[in-house]
């Protein structure tokens, strides 16, 4: 299984390919449910065809990304949920073209800590609210083969994220 050593779940992008499913920790809902092409291979073990691929990932609108960085923007997030702007798009290379693939996104925090903004700044203000549960936001075209991934690259549009922790309608918290 795929391993990130900054988060402390695993990486859930190859679950269908291991074989087995393995008993996840947490609450209940704390991992996505997986569309149902992905639950159908739960029983067989997909075979590895011997291609070597090199996946790649680049921002899309790199440049209007750096542009809002460099003015620091920030967002203001509602319970009712709110989209990113710029959309969070990506051009995606290197894939096996038929092998099927899964995208998701998952927000981390980037620290323990509470902000205020405070005399034009950003200044500590505590230990941040206890972790809300997680919710990835699986790309609605996943799975998807290497082909399709690599032509019309992953867009995020419809990402809406929320501070509301009892969201049912699939948005990031």
């Amino acid at each position: 299984m795929a391993f990130n050593p900054f988060l402390s779940r695993p990486d859930l992008a190859l679950l269908p390919f291991m074989g087995h499913i393995p008993t996840l920790p947490g609450a209940p809902g704390f991992f996505p449910r997986l569309p149902p092409d992905l639950t159908e291979m739960r029983g067989g073990r997909v075979d590895d065809d011997g291609v070597q691929d090199d996946p790649q990932v680049e921002l899309d609108d790199k440049e209007l990304w750096n542009s809002f960085n460099s003015c620091g923007t920030e967002m203001v997030i509602t319970k009712s949920g709110r989209r990113i702007f710029p959309a969070f798009r990506v051009k995606v290379s290197g894939l096996d073209k038929k092998s099927k693939y899964i995208f998701l996104m998952d927000l981390v925090p980037a620290d323990e800590c509470r902000y205020k903004f405070n005399n034009s700044r950003w200044m500590v203000a505590g230990k941040a609210d206890p972790e809300m549960p997680k919710r990835m936001y699986i790309h609605p075209d996943s799975p998807a083969t290497g082909e399709h991934w690599m032509a019309k690259g992953a867009n995020f549009h419809k990402l809406k994220l929320t501070n509301n922790i009892s969201d049912k309608q699939g948005y990031v918290s």
